[in-house]
């Protein structure tokens, strides 16, 4: 996808979100399978324990704006004593032929295609996903953070803090991981759809394609002539069907 292409989807399909208020104590990550899966391959791309230490903090402050969600970007104004900051977070955003592997693998596994349809988001998609050897949460190379504000360490505590500001919002629509990877809810339904559609058609076809057996015909083989004045020629010869006499011919 070029990066016009980009800015247009991004345009067209973000999603706001309202500023989380302050929080007391408790935990900063999300709580539900999905939001965990998205902090734990976080905290692997940025290990350092500082500014993921300092990130948690951040994020209970209250002190981050309201968060937009669109393929490939998340972002929030950050206000941090006298100054305001933009926080970005980037992922790269798959492209067409990777969704269309990866909604044929899912189609492969009825259990998951049902749950999607019926609007939910099943833990089992990711072994679809890596069937489909797609990127679905942040990996190296993939996961990027971009912020105005001048501190030393990278990511800065705002990126982080947005990032698990982002498991919250998981833990209520964890749809949110499709659309930062370039789909949105609506979207991603009607494509595995037609996955689905396409693999009835698919299955069709082949019932009525005629069965193989593996076994062929062998030709008819006709048994050698017995030896005349033997038994077995006798035998033969009462068993021969009789020769139809001929015709009569007409009466005068």
């Amino acid at each position: 996808m070029s990066e016009a292409q980009g800015g247009g989807a991004r345009g067209r399909d973000a999603r706001g979100f309202p500023a989380f208020a302050a929080r007391r104590g408790g935990r900063a990550r999300g709580q539900s399978f999905w939001a965990a899966q998205w902090t734990g391959a976080m905290e692997d791309v940025w290990p350092e324990e500082g500014p993921l230490k300092k990130g948690r903090s951040f994020a209970r402050t209250g002190r981050i704006g309201p968060i937009t969600v669109s393929p490939g970007r998340v972002a929030a104004e950050v206000y941090g004593g006298e100054e305001t900051c933009t926080t970005r977070l980037t992922l790269t955003v798959l492209d067409d032929d990777e969704w269309d592997l990866l909604w044929e693998k899912t189609a492969d596994r009825p259990a998951e295609a049902e749950a999607l349809l019926a609007g939910d988001l099943p833990e089992d998609l990711l072994e679809a996903v890596e069937d489909a050897r797609v990127r679905m949460l942040p990996g190296y190379g993939d996961l990027d953070a971009d912020c105005d504000c001048d501190a030393f360490d990278h990511p800065c505590p705002h990126a982080t803090a947005l990032a698990y500001q982002l498991s919250w919002l998981l833990d209520s629509d964890p749809w949110l991981l499709l659309l930062i990877r370039g789909r949105a809810t609506e979207e991603a339904v009607e494509e595995l759809k037609s996955a689905l559609l396409l693999r009835a058609l698919a299955g069709d076809e082949e019932e009525d394609e005629p069965g193989e057996t593996g076994t062929e015909t062998e030709p008819a083989t006709t048994a050698p002539a017995p030896d005349p004045g033997t038994y077995a020629a006798q035998r033969a010869a009462y068993a021969r069907p009789a020769t139809p006499l001929p015709a009569l011919p007409p009466l005068p």
